[in-house]
């Protein structure tokens, strides 16, 4: 088991009482083989109530202009099992997390829930020991390196704007394609009211043109 100092840098926060950060690493199957009376599943139900709210903070100010359905759909993909797996896993925190023996060869066997909890835990546990603020911050940084243009269907989302003020629906053209067939780069341009407003790059036609819909759609929600 590494030192829980390593993963406090990789963490970026510093810890006052580290003891609530080994006790977010300590899961049930630990304690109870050792008979030790605390677990990581109280810092776990925190952790996920701090996480719902400072996302659901953070992407009402990131988009403005998106409705309850489309941040309900955003929040849903950062807080998601699969989300925390990939997380807590770029963290390697699985390196930390205490289990015992039995539960060790089953999780080798399994897939479990068991990182994902862990990463609802040590953010309750930032909580408790540096406050919202710090809470907030943490996963903040995470979720500024996620790609929104998976969530959000700008592309809808432009054609209704388009329609609305125009009556006209937006024209999206290719003006370069690079790279070899395995690894294309697409350049795509879209107007609106025959005046381009929005370009965009992607590995693919669809997500070229999400990236180019987003701009566009910002650009004329703002000049409205």
């Amino acid at each position: 088991m590494k030192k829980i100092e390593s993963l406090i840098d990789r963490l970026g926060v510093d810890f006052g009482d580290k003891s609530l950060l080994d006790i977010a690493l300590l899961h049930r199957s630990y304690s109870s083989a050792h008979q030790i009376e605390k677990d990581n599943e109280r810092l776990e139900f925190l952790g996920d109530s701090i996480l719902n709210a400072c996302v659901s903070d953070i992407i009402f100010r990131r988009f403005p202009d998106n409705n309850e359905g489309d941040l309900t759909k955003i929040r849903a993909r950062l807080v998601s099992r699969k989300a925390l797996r990939v997380w807590g896993n770029t963290l390697g925190l699985s390196e930390y997390i205490q289990l015992s023996d039995k539960m060790k060869d089953y999780v080798a066997k399994s897939q479990t829930h068991i990182v994902e909890n862990a990463m609802e835990a040590v953010i309750g546990a930032i909580y408790l020991d540096r406050g919202y603020a710090a809470a907030h911050s943490f996963i903040k940084d995470y979720i500024e390196k996620q790609d929104f243009h998976k969530v959000v269907d700008f592309k809808s989302r432009l054609q209704e704007l388009s329609v609305e003020m125009f009556g006209k629906l937006p024209e999206y053209k290719v003006i370069s394609e690079e790279g070899p067939a395995h690894r294309k780069e697409f350049r795509i341009a879209v107007s609106v009211n025959e005046k381009i407003s929005g370009k965009g790059r992607g590995n693919s036609k669809k997500e070229a043109q999400q990236a180019a819909a987003e701009k566009a759609y910002k650009k004329i929600s703002d000049s409205r």
